[in-house]
């Protein structure tokens, strides 16, 4: 029986993140996705992780929680950390001239579904797609 949920916390880590990211593609492979949505559930996922890695703890250490879930025909990847938030000035467009921020631009672009609620105490990024098998599959 394939659980229709996972959960993992991990250290803020860049090899953690990576290690998250396998343990989702090896969850995801239990079910009938094409090679394009598992490409981008988990390049989105990844992205989300190495924000948190990259930015949520600047000044010491924290935690990452990845949670997914498949409901009907859809799949809902959130990524989730209690570190200082995203800026509200900072930019949701690639810029020129900027050091990063396409990681958030391109999850806007791979999922169906994107939604970030970031503040003071952290920050909780929502994807979700309806890959095409999910939905032939009933």
């Amino acid at each position: 029986m394939v659980a229709s949920t996972f959960e993992e916390l991990a250290p803020a880590l860049p090899n953690e993140m990576a290690g998250l990211r396998r343990k989702l593609i090896h969850w995801l492979g239990e079910f009938p996705l094409d090679p394009d949505s598992t490409h981008d559930i988990t390049l989105a996922a990844y992205e989300a992780l190495a924000n948190v890695a990259a930015h949520a703890y600047p000044h010491g250490h924290g935690w990452a929680r990845l949670q997914a879930r498949r409901e009907g025909d859809a799949i809902t990847v959130t990524v989730t950390d209690t570190g200082c938030g995203i800026p509200a000035t900072r930019p949701r467009v690639a810029g020129l001239r900027t050091s990063g921020g396409r990681g958030l631009l391109l999850i806007d672009q791979v999922a169906d579904q994107s939604d970030i609620d970031s503040g003071e105490k952290g920050t909780t990024v929502r994807m979700t797609w309806r890959p095409p098998a999910l939905r032939d599959a009933g």
